[in-house]
């Protein structure tokens, strides 16, 4: 079962490097929802795959030095997992300002978003996040790459094998695409000094596959680095045979 939700913060000022932030803001919610789901989900098993993928978008977005100035955030969640949507969502419910290092953001409102068409064999998407895709020496592929379609079917069977205990029912083809570069600069380590560059991909692919993997990519995302923000897919449009 897919669910979407999105969450809507007033802000005036972030970090530049802000994507440990909404992670923190996710934790927070699922913690104040059910603090042993928490320490299950996010301690006990740290290291395993997380059953959700989120993306984030501020209005009226200006950069200035290392602080982003703008008037709202909107933070989206996507999961099969009833679980998880429910401690997250009872969380929200108990808490409206969140804290990260010296910034403040008030959640002033949230929605449950519409499900999408039923799927087919075929489907557009358009990028939430961007989608990281690295080859096997930790190189960032572009979608014109010959390569791509091979390591994004990589990322795929892994979300399938660590989330669904399966692989891909079959390849996923990669029928057009409409990508651009964008090289996203982030802080890992809690310090300016320590900023890493991630070179994704960003704007619409269509795919070809089993509706059910298709499926779980706009449930769960795609790629690397999705528990920062990335790989989320909305679906552009669904071709009918």
């Amino acid at each position: 079962m897919t669910m979407r939700l999105q969450f809507e913060f007033s802000i005036q000022k972030i970090p530049a490097a802000y994507r440990l932030g909404t992670l923190s803001i996710i934790k927070e919610m699922v913690r104040t929802g059910s603090n042993q789901y928490y320490r299950y989900m996010f301690e006990e098993n740290s290291k395993e795959m997380k059953p959700f993928a989120y993306a984030s978008y501020i209005q009226n977005l200006e950069y200035k030095g290392y602080e982003i100035y703008g008037d709202k955030m909107y933070l989206t969640i996507s999961s099969p997992s009833y679980e998880f949507i429910m401690y997250l969502m009872n969380g929200s419910q108990k808490k409206e300002i969140y804290d990260y290092k010296d910034y403040k953001l008030k959640l002033i409102h949230k929605r449950l978003l519409p499900k999408p068409p039923t799927f087919t064999e075929i489907v557009t998407f358009k990028t939430a996040s961007p989608i990281l895709i690295e080859n096997k020496e930790g190189k960032p592929l572009l979608a014109s790459n010959p390569y791509f379609e091979r390591e994004f079917n990589y990322y795929a069977n892994l979300i399938a094998k660590e989330l669904n205990n399966r692989e891909l029912y079959q390849p996923i083809q990669i029928i057009n695409s409409t990508m651009n570069k964008v090289v996203i600069k982030e802080n890992l380590h809690q310090s300016q000094n320590r900023n890493v560059f991630m070179t994704a991909n960003h704007g619409v692919i269509q795919l070809k596959g089993h509706q059910e993997d298709l499926k779980m990519l706009y449930e769960c995302g795609v790629g690397l680095r999705r528990s920062l923000g990335l790989g989320l897919l909305n679906v552009e449009e669904v071709t009918y045979l």
